[in-house]
């Protein structure tokens, strides 16, 4: 008999565990923040008390994001998976979302279509080996800054126009916790664009990266890559394959197709948002 409850910190540990054996590359503190965001959205699956599943959810406002579901390999084919994906849809509705998106892996389509989820479009994994200081410095434009406290609100409010949403607390977070690798476009105090990095262990994850212009697009990019005090290092982002002018950029500079997901949406079409400019995505788990 399978019973869902919230999660608690200590099932960290538990979330840690599975995303690790299906190589999704969360760290600890990405989980965390999951959590931190949005603690009545993420649920536990247990079965004889013992935890067997997870899925996070996060609500924007009227649109909604799902991710992190994982079943443990055991337990899979028992409809464990659907019962998570019912509770947190229950939670989005009842928080008032009106569209609901997530990315999803090919073995999960099929659930997820028979859940009402339908195909939006395709977004790229991509990745780049940089040569560090072996390579020639990159051009930066003059309205390039590193971030700063006072930026976030108005940074949040910008990028509503191309997410779609206010998420406000999760851009706050991502700048909380490594401010160094975050980089904003600015023109008499009017935002342009900006980039949020994170490092992980032998890379860095780019995203969000949220931009009106190619150009300022690239120069955030160049920004941050001057920035770095490392030598070899990966760059790892996600892109939406309707960024036109994104695929055109990441062509140029040398990235590398990993992988591919499925943007797939339930509920009303609204909340779209710009993806012309999307040039990073925040993470699978939450946009």
């Amino acid at each position: 008999m399978v019973s869902i409850r919230s999660w608690m910190q200590a099932d960290i540990d538990y979330v840690m565990e599975s995303v690790k054996r299906e190589g999704w590359g969360y760290t600890r503190r990405d989980i965390e923040r999951c959590w931190q965001y949005e603690p009545n959205g993420c649920f536990i699956a247990e079965d004889q008390n013992k935890s067997i599943g997870h899925v996070f959810s996060i609500c924007y406002g009227k649109m909604g994001w799902i991710g992190l579901l994982i079943v443990n390999p055991e337990k899979r084919e028992r409809g464990v998976g659907a019962i998570l994906m019912h509770t947190a849809i229950s939670y989005l509705q009842r928080a008032g979302v009106e569209t609901i998106r997530l990315e999803a892996v090919e073995k999960a389509v099929a659930l997820y279509k028979h859940l009402g989820f339908r195909e939006e479009f395709d977004t790229l994994r991509l990745s780049k080996q940089l040569k560090g200081k072996e390579e020639p410095e990159h051009r930066v434009g003059e309205k390039i800054f590193p971030m700063k406290e006072e930026d976030i609100e108005n940074i949040a409010k910008f990028d509503s126009k191309y997410f779609g949403a206010n998420r406000l607390r999760v851009l706050w977070s991502l700048y909380k916790d490594q401010p160094q690798h975050c980089f904003v476009a600015r023109e008499n105090q009017r935002i342009l664009g900006y980039l949020m990095s994170r490092k992980i262990p032998n890379a860095h994850l780019i995203g969000p990266w949220v931009c009106g212009k190619p150009d300022k697009a690239e120069e955030l990019l160049n920004a941050y890559i001057n920035s770095m005090e490392e030598g070899k290092i990966e760059l790892r982002l996600g892109m939406p394959v309707p960024n036109i002018n994104g695929a055109r950029l990441i062509e140029k500079l040398g990235f590398q197709v990993t992988r591919k997901r499925l943007r797939m949406i339930r509920g009303e079409n609204k909340h779209q948002g710009d993806i012309a400019g999307i040039y990073g995505i925040g993470g699978s788990e939450k946009g």
